[in-house]
């Protein structure tokens, strides 16, 4: 992704399950990526679209009892 332009890269995955994929190369840390239902992201993106960014969600942790 290039500011608010969506852009293809490839990518190299290795284990994965119903909810994560590991990738193993193609991303560097700093890289902002674009989520979302596979469905969606192979059929409704192309590469160049323009794309909101959505601020991160700091996940609620429960208090240790």
């Amino acid at each position: 992704m290039d500011a608010d332009t969506a852009k293809m890269v490839i990518v190299t995955t290795g284990i994965q399950d119903n909810e994560f994929i590991h990738v193993i190369s193609g991303v560097k840390s700093g890289d902002k990526i674009v989520s979302g239902p596979y469905s969606e992201l192979s059929k409704g993106l192309k590469n160049g679209d323009k794309i909101h960014i959505k601020k991160e969600e700091k996940e609620k942790k429960e208090p240790k009892e």
